[in-house]
């Protein structure tokens, strides 16, 4: 297995980013929260997924996502700690964490801030996931008594975190899950995934998955989150002196920190897990169902299409990103 490369790491985060805030200006069937509250013109002729077919949306839909939106928001409002989010995702992307992603590696951290990369799965169009972890509480891991070492420890196992991850099923699927639950990291989003998680399940993708599995049993990444807690304690007795100290990570030295195997992905027992596995796509069935619904105009054949679409860009027909 190759390890992800992590030169030019932050560029490319950036760049990506850009793009993304490019496609959501210009996208024109996002559910807005106030169209969530009651105020979805039927003019928008907007559809959904929920229960199994596309559809348009009902009342009844848009009262079912505001209890669900109101649950999210009980759920966590500083973060999750890793145990938590893992518990928290589905089926599907724990198994495909499993089999599809072997490794993490740090690129840089700064101020509770760690920018990590992943390897992708099979039948990605990339070779690395970008993946970025907040410490919600570290100020108070700065505060706590104790050496660096002992508070990077509880700030890996306990700490609340924030996340987000540029894979298109983070983007798609758990960007408005996490906003809403006040874990997200980030570019925050209000735009209700009426088709792709309309019943609004999971907390992290496959790449966090491996992250927040390497997060808490990595002793090479502990050690360099106890160095950027060292270097942000000495600053604290030189207020406006200096910024905080980012740490950055060379390529082989990443490298030194990767297992001989991957760890091994431990859920909680008690995860409310409930999805299964969806089997891979043929992209030679993708491309027959496109056939099947170009040219149909009713709003079910729209939505479905779209789906489709969607697939075929973000997966080349087959399987998750």
């Amino acid at each position: 297995m190759t390890a992800p490369r992590i030169g030019n790491a932050q560029s490319a985060i950036n760049k990506l980013r850009q793009q993304e805030l490019d496609s959501r200006r210009q996208a024109t069937t996002i559910l807005q929260p106030s169209e969530v509250s009651g105020g979805l013109s039927p003019a928008r002729m907007l559809t959904t997924t929920l229960g199994g077919t596309a559809r348009p949306i009902t009342p009844k839909d848009l009262a079912q996502w505001r209890l669900a939106v109101q649950k999210l928001g009980a759920k966590a409002q500083q973060g999750l700690s890793a145990r938590e989010a893992l518990s928290l995702s589905t089926a599907a992307s724990v198994e495909r964490a499993k089999k599809e992603i072997s490794f993490s590696l740090p690129v840089r951290l700064q101020a509770g801030k760690l920018h990590l990369v992943t390897d992708s799965g099979p039948q990605s169009k990339v070779t690395r996931h970008h993946v970025h972890l907040e410490f919600a509480q570290y100020s108070a891991a700065l505060a706590r008594p104790g050496t660096p070492a002992q508070a990077a420890q509880w700030l890996c196992k306990e700490s609340p975190l924030k996340f987000e991850c540029d894979c298109g099923h983070f983007r798609y699927f758990l960007r408005y899950v996490a906003s809403a639950g006040g874990w997200v990291a980030g570019r925050y989003e209000g735009g209700l995934p009426k088709l792709t998680n309309p019943t609004l399940d999971g907390a992290a993708c496959k790449h966090l998955i491996r992250v927040l599995t390497d997060l808490q049993s990595s002793v090479g990444l502990r050690q360099r989150i106890a160095k950027m807690v060292e270097a942000d304690r000495e600053l604290i007795n030189r207020p406006g002196r200096a910024k905080p100290r980012a740490i950055l990570v060379a390529q082989a030295e990443a490298e030194r920190m990767l297992p001989k195997h991957s760890r091994r992905i431990v859920v909680p027992s008690n995860a409310p897990r409930h999805a299964t596995l969806v089997p891979k796509v043929a992209s030679a069935d993708v491309r027959a169902a496109m056939a099947a619904f170009r040219g149909k105009t009713d709003a079910n054949s729209i939505a479905v299409m779209r789906a489709l679409q969607a697939l075929a860009a973000h997966t080349g027909g087959g399987g998750a990103a």
